[in-house]
């Protein structure tokens, strides 16, 4: 009993041991997405929400959940992102309106909307949100509104209609005044202990991150956008510019919110429960919608300038957008994610209560003129050393780009430390403390329940008064055109044009609440989840070398993935936030970026292939650079010197597919984008002898080989089709088209009836385009690059003669514009290079052959015959892409079974990899359709089996281009095959068992020039 009861004692204390988290339960199939909430005097709960609805809540007090009662008080009305209760009336603040409910009859539902004001303007754009909703002690209502984002700078925030980002000032009877501008996403207002306004803005241009900014008359808050609206800009007639920095005073943030801890702040509220909610009376407790958290602020007046500290409260609520307190001290947590991908649950309402046990946490944060004193809630029971202690500051970049990382920053020192004789307060020496800077501070081995705490300072306490801002005018970043530019969306729309994996499945998962360690799956298109039996990796077909990427994962609890670049070095993906992002055999993350199982996170970074000198010898490491975890920086840069476990083979390239881990354990992927990155090792197209390109008009003709290139930007809806037209055909020889974004089959990149169902591009984001035309016999060979990636590589039966290139637009009202035209013609090329010869006499293993598995290949003369057991002789010396392959066979039995094997990796000691990699062209007189000879083993079969009889030679001719397999069996074609998987790789011969006894001679290959 001793034992067990000193176990428990060694536990480590957790949030909800403190304050638990419960959820009313709505009416089945309703999703309530909280935009505003508030309490009439009796106790009901009334909430507004994103669709329009205010809910009438009764018993929302109630110790059981369950026992609350919803209906509808009010419908129809435009997003209700503010609700506020006054004297028992119902406000709420609407995209365009700040509206009084009526309830006329008193039967709890609404008879009559009342307009209170209308002051400022809409243009419908989707991002021009309004929110609110406190009351200041004069009755007046303050509420905000949001600049707009457009296509294509949709990164920046404009303000088009009147006064959006600002802040309002409306009077009882509907006089308004505009109080306040700067702001970008203005999504929470609220009122301190002592009844001053605040806001809290979210991160993006202009904002570096989230912060919480007192609400004054005449203050800019630092998004220039709105300034538009005041005199100095001719109150609308002059835009203000979206990359220059305005000369206008900036007002600061109360505090800057680090970035991991809120993405995305909502609303908040100050606790005037009188103990009722434990020890943290008149602080602010904030929303935080994608982290899905409450988080405590302390402030302070220092110098006549609000600041203090933030600190995490209660984790994995929900997507909490709106917080407000009961009458009985309980914290209500409204959610809603509105489509930003927050924690779940993405709606409903939350209880945070009180248990009546008090944590050991900070209490209040004081700045002195040459440190810190902190308050605690329970006495200290040792001394911290001052090893343990760690502090840091920092400041930020003010600028148009999306965010700022933390900039400029440096490791402090505490100098000496004394701790009251109570235990309750800790005083802090840390020299070189200034204004304008975050001061991250956290004490380890003390038994708080969250460690560390952020710090604004905007003024020190002594000294003269100083302009220093935390967010730092700089140099602006070098503008661009489009952010988007030059990605791909390998999983838009159909993704299995653009990978192979089997058993993973395209759907809509979010964790399940009785078994955490699984998903929840649903008809939907948000995810990729391997859940199928026997489930294969997820392999991109397409192949990169050095790439910016970018994709999306959820993992359940003990969930385990990872993304293999060019198959061989793993970005690993665990439910372990000291392993999450790290590269696995090189560096483990520097930052714990990953927040936690049920958690979409977005993964950003380079990745720079290995480099090899003409002879193919390796004269660079991959590396990575910059891996960001939502945000979160967790490798700066790191290098592989080999591939890591796992990999497909340990022979490096420069070229590889990407590669999600599907059997180690569940995950969920999505939006899985990327961006070449054009530098040495970026496989392009090659330059054809240096020939110079040419201007290209649409009426000019093009010769029988040639390239063509340029940039394109496609309306959103818009269809149309690059039709090529040959001097000698009625119609086009082939089409490719031009479909971003409508539905259908054939998507832009698709040639004829060669069709891509992925959606790589964007509409409105302009993208380059590369065709190769070549002539083989009948035939027309086709490569095609999206963004310098490679995305189609067709055959057509049909050839070319000179012709034109002529656009036609298929869609109503497509807009379709064509810049940067070039052409050139290639030169006439033998289709076929020199012939190799891999074996013809003696040794192989001495000839750059190898073994892999058991069994052997006897050599009799200028014959090879397999024995023994399943294993594979291959040519180790190089790998191949496009060739012809030639060699002979023959059997002493129709049974008798082998296969040659083309396009796998480096096979090691394990001849399965060219079975699960490669392709089997089947050697096997009486196998079923798809497992005799001619066939794609266990793919395609064979049109005829034209093989001479057992003991006489049979010839095998296999043509390997791009991904169209073509196999001759004595000359008669017999099957011809699109494939999926690499692009290259090695050659070999199966040996298959010891009772089927194949031959082999005259093994040569010549490749097929581009």
């Amino acid at each position: 009993m001793f034992r067990l009861l000193f176990l428990c004692l060694l536990q480590t204390p957790v949030e909800s041991d403190y304050y638990q988290v419960d959820y009313l339960q709505p009416p089945q199939g309703e999703v309530l997405e909280i935009g505003g909430m508030d309490f009439l005097s009796d106790g009901t709960l009334l909430v507004s929400t994103r669709r329009g609805r205010v809910w009438w809540i009764d018993h929302a007090l109630d110790p059981n959940p369950q026992a609350a009662q919803f209906h509808i008080f009010a419908e129809g009305l435009h997003e209700g992102l503010g609700l506020k209760v006054v004297d028992d009336q119902i406000y709420v603040v609407q995209r365009g309106e700040l509206s009084k409910l009526v309830d006329l009859d008193g039967d709890h539902i609404c008879d009559r909307v009342e307009v209170v004001s209308q002051a400022w303007g809409m243009s419908g754009n989707y991002h021009e949100f309004a929110y609110g909703l406190p009351v200041d002690a004069d009755g007046n209502f303050y509420l905000s509104t949001n600049v707009g984002f457009w296509s294509p700078e949709w990164w920046h925030g404009l303000s088009r209609a009147p006064f959006r980002g600002w802040i309002w000032k409306i009077s009882p009877q509907g006089e308004a005044e505009p109080w306040a501008c700067g702001a970008r996403s203005p999504a929470g207002l609220g009122r301190d202990a002592e009844g001053n306004i605040f806001y809290t803005d979210n991160q993006g241009d202009w904002m570096p991150v989230c912060g919480l900014f007192p609400v004054e008359k005449g203050a800019f808050y630092g998004h220039p956008a709105s300034l538009r609206w005041t005199e100095a800009y001719g109150n609308g007639a002059v835009v203000p510019s979206s990359t220059e920095p305005p000369a206008t005073k900036r007002t600061p943030p109360a505090v800057w919110i680090p970035y991991e801890w809120s993405r995305s702040t909502g609303n908040f509220v100050s606790d005037l429960t009188g103990g009722q909610f434990g020890p943290f009376s008149q602080q602010l407790f904030l929303a935080e919608l994608t982290n899905g958290l409450v988080f405590r602020c302390m402030l302070e007046e220092v110098q006549g300038r609000k600041q203090g500290a933030v600190v995490l409260f209660r984790q994995q609520i929900g997507s909490v957008f709106r917080v407000r307190f009961a009458p009985d001290g309980t914290l209500f947590a409204g959610m809603t994610n509105r489509g930003w991908g927050g924690y779940p649950p993405g709606d409903g309402i939350a209880r945070i209560r009180w248990q009546k046990n008090v944590p050991m946490e900070y209490q209040s944060v004081h700045l002195e003129k040459d440190g810190f004193r902190l308050g605690f809630t329970k006495p200290l029971t040792k001394t911290p050393q001052v090893e343990e202690i760690a502090v840091r500051d920092y400041d930020y970049n003010w600028w148009w780009d999306y965010g700022s990382p933390e900039m400029r920053g440096r490791s402090l020192q505490v100098e000496k430390l004394e701790l009251s004789a109570d235990g309750r307060s800790l005083r802090l020496w840390i020299p070189n403390l200034k204004a304008g800077r975050n001061v991250r501070l956290g004490i380890t081995g003390v038994g708080l329940l969250h460690e560390e705490l952020d710090y604004t300072i905007n003024q020190m306490p002594t000294g003269q008064l100083v302009q220093a801002s935390v967010a730092k005018k700089v140099q602006p970043p070098q503008e661009r055109a489009h952010d988007e530019e030059g990605w791909l969306t390998l999983t838009w729309g159909n993704p299995w044009d653009a990978w192979t994996g089997e058993g993973w499945q395209l759907v809509d998962a979010t964790l399940d609440p009785a078994d955490p360690t699984k998903f929840l799956l649903s008809p939907g298109n948000g995810a990729l989840v391997n859940v199928g039996p026997n489930c294969k990796d997820f392999r991109s077909l397409a192949e990169f070398g050095d790439l910016e990427f970018r994709f999306q994962f959820m993992l359940p609890e003990h969930g385990d993935s990872g993304l293999y670049f060019m198959d061989r070095y793993e970005l690993q993906l665990v439910d372990d936030p000291s392993a999450c992002c790290g590269v696995i055999g090189a560096k483990g993350p520097r930052a714990k970026g990953y927040r936690g199982p049920g958690q979409w996170h977005v993964v950003e970074g380079k990745f720079f292939a290995p480099r090899f000198d003409k002879e193919g010898n390796k004269i660079a490491d991959a590396r990575f650079e910059e891996i960001r975890v939502d945000g979160v920086m967790v490798i700066g840069a790191t290098t592989c010197d080999k591939p890591t476990g796992g990999a497909v083979s340990m022979e490096e390239v420069p070229m590889g597919p990407l590669r999600f881990q599907a059997t180690a354990g569940l995950a969920a992927i999505g939006d899985i984008r990327v961006r070449a990155l054009t530098s040495a090792g970026q496989e392009v197209p090659a330059d054809a002898d240096d020939l110079a390109w040419q201007d290209f008009a649409f009426d000019q003709e093009l010769g029988t080989n040639f390239e063509l290139q340029g940039q394109a930007v496609l309306s959103d809806g818009g269809v149309a089709s690059l039709d090529f037209i040959s001097q000698d055909g009625a119609g086009p020889a082939w089409s490719i088209a031009l479909n971003h974004t409508v539905a259908g089959k054939a998507r832009t990149g698709s040639i004829g009836t060669h069709l891509l169902r992925t959606q790589f591009l964007q509409p409105e984001i302009p993208f380059t385009w590369r065709l190769r035309s070549r002539q083989q016999g009948p035939q027309t060979h086709l490569w095609l690059w999206l963004n310098q990636i490679l995305v189609q590589e067709v055959v057509l039966d049909q050839s070319w003669a000179d012709g034109h290139v002529q656009l036609r637009a298929i869609a109503p009202e497509t807009e379709l514009h064509f810049s940067k035209m070039q052409w050139r013609g290639l030169p006439s090329q033998s289709e076929l290079g020199p012939v190799q010869v891999l074996w013809a006499q003696g040794d192989p293993l001495t000839q750059g052959w190898a073994m892999s598995g058991p069994g052997a290949f006897v050599v009799d003369g200028d014959v090879l015959k397999t024995t023994g057991g399943m294993g594979l002789l291959w040519y180790r010396q190089r790998q191949y892409k496009d060739f012809q392959l030639d060699l002979e066979w023959k059997v002493e039995r129709k049974e008798n079974n082998s296969g040659v094997f083309v396009r796998f990796p480096n096979p090691g000691d394990d001849p399965w990899v060219a079975v699960h990699h490669g392709y089997e062209i089947q050697i096997c007189d009486v196998g079923d359709a798809t497992h005799n000879t001619g066939s794609i083993y266990s793919f395609q079969a064979s049109t005829s089996v034209p093989t001479l009889e057992p003991g006489q030679w049979n010839h095998y001719r296999l043509r390997v281009n791009g991904q169209h397999y073509q196999v001759f069996v004595n000359e008669v074609l017999v099957n011809e095959f699109e494939g999926k998987r690499g692009h290259h790789g090695y050659i070999g011969l199966q040996n298959h068992d010891d009772t089927s006894p194949v031959r082999f001679r005259n093994i040569r290959i010549a490749e097929i020039l581009p």
